[in-house]
């Protein structure tokens, strides 16, 4: 992909609302919904890459990133808000535009 050939992309980098809100779901029902909505991003085409933040020891810290593809904003915001855990209000969005100008 060249320097004219720019892809639009979207980052979500949420954050962890605390105190967390009262849902019906349990945590492992929720995990599975999230993990259903990354793996249909896929199937649809729309997925660059998703995944836990690690430190170099392999520890966990905040949550994890989802870059998808969507052509504006409006799109991007959609499925955004679709993820579940920001759906149910576990997590707060942050969603930050992307151009992939190289990569797969």
């Amino acid at each position: 992909m060249s320097e004219r050939q720019r892809e639009q992309c979207w980052v979500i980098n949420n954050e962890v609302v605390e105190p967390p809100p009262q849902i019906a779901l349990g945590k492992e029902e929720l995990t599975e919904r999230h993990h259903a909505f990354i793996h249909a991003l896929e199937a649809e085409g729309r997925l660059v890459g998703a995944g836990p933040l690690l430190d170099d020891t392999g520890n966990r810290f905040g949550t994890g990133m989802i870059i998808f593809r969507a052509a504006t904003r409006a799109e991007a915001e959609r499925i955004a808000n679709s993820e579940p855990y920001i759906a149910h209000g576990v997590r707060r969005l942050k969603l930050l535009p992307w151009q992939r100008t190289a990569g797969r």
